[in-house]
């Protein structure tokens, strides 16, 4: 009786040394995350009075960094910690050494002309990559757009002449096989977007919606356990079977069509098709095109299908109108008055 009771205490015993001491097997496990402030030393990246991207991007990645600490089974690294030049292909690199999951490069938008604005995200154009990035970018375009109210610009690909990535720190990562995105957070050029970044406030609002939408990526859970995206779900698209190639032609078709007049205000449909990508801005030019106005969101409520309810105030005899597509080509159309 008394060795029945000893071997069932070892059994008892080995149970509980099992259920101490070996690994969960449904545990995340820990994931590292590179990321990059773009730009640094010399190259101060885009330029406005007062500010170079370079400062913004690490001001940024430190905010970033600060609020993804928050939560368990991730280890955040920077590509720089300081004003240091690196050159964009040291970038990946310094994420493959250092074994990272992912490496995320952080930058703000400046354009010419310097009309545009919104948030964008481009990722590697082939295979795994552009389903990770798609993945990532499309998480990270729902907090700074749907969250915060930046523009959505698009998760975009471009590549060269001869099917290689246009962005060298995308390439390079691609070379390494790390899982990697470009995030434009906003255009600094542009009055429409600087409530989203000229305060510490606005940025710290970008970094804590950057590290949402990479928790949300990676199912973290917070360390407080107030928050929880295990099992959160993430876009789907298919593996493609070649590269996916940016839109390289404008909008195939713009039609203006007049509704009808309220005082001195002219009512016009305003019609834009474009099979290789969606509409994102519309300009109008009152004087036959020698001069435009700003870039005007076509992307609004009140668009019906790909048509959108425009108003002209004074004379509309020489009204043109123009439309650009995500990767900011246009094509134009002009009223032909009764």
């Amino acid at each position: 009786m008394k060795k029945k009771f000893m071997k069932l205490l070892g059994l008892v015993f080995l149970c509980l040394m099992t259920v101490l001491f070996i690994p969960n097997k449904t545990e995340a496990k820990n994931v590292t995350v590179m990321l990059d402030p773009g730009h640094g030393g010399t190259n101060l990246g885009g330029q406005v009075p007062g500010y170079d991207e370079k400062d913004l991007t690490l001001v940024l990645a430190n905010c970033v960094k600060q609020e993804l600490e928050k939560f368990d089974g991730i280890t955040v690294l920077m590509t720089r910690y300081d004003d240091e030049e690196i050159s964009l292909a040291d970038r990946p690199k310094r994420a493959k050494d250092a074994g990272a999951d992912y490496f995320i490069s952080l930058h703000f938008n400046k354009a010419v002309p310097n009309a545009l604005y919104g948030a964008e995200v481009w990722i590697p154009s082939s295979g795994e990559h552009y389903v990770k990035g798609f993945a990532l970018g499309d998480l990270v375009l729902n907090e700074l757009c749907d969250t915060f109210g930046i523009y959505r610009r698009g998760i975009k690909t471009r590549v060269k002449e001869g099917l290689t990535e246009y962005y060298g720190v995308l390439r390079a990562a691609e070379e390494l096989d790390i899982p990697s995105v470009l995030i434009e957070h906003c255009h600094i050029d542009n009055p429409e977007d600087d409530a989203y970044w000229r305060t510490p406030k606005s940025l710290a609002m970008l970094g804590k919606l950057d590290a949402t939408a990479i928790a949300k990526y990676f199912g973290l859970r917070s360390k407080d356990g107030q928050i929880d995206y295990s099992g959160r779900p993430k876009a789907q698209v298919p593996l493609p079977a070649s590269h996916v190639i940016q839109d390289l032609t404008p909008p195939e078709r713009v039609m203006l069509e007049f509704v009808k007049k309220e005082g001195q205000t002219s009512i016009f449909n305003l019609t834009a098709i474009d099979k290789g990508s969606p509409i994102l801005y519309y300009s109008i030019s009152k004087d036959g095109g020698a001069t435009w106005s700003q870039y005007y969101r076509f992307q609004v409520k009140g668009l019906n299908g790909n048509t959108l309810p425009i108003k002209v105030k004074g004379p509309v005899d020489n009204l043109r109108v123009r439309v650009y597509n995500t990767y900011d080509l246009c094509s134009e159309a002009a009223y032909a008055a009764g």
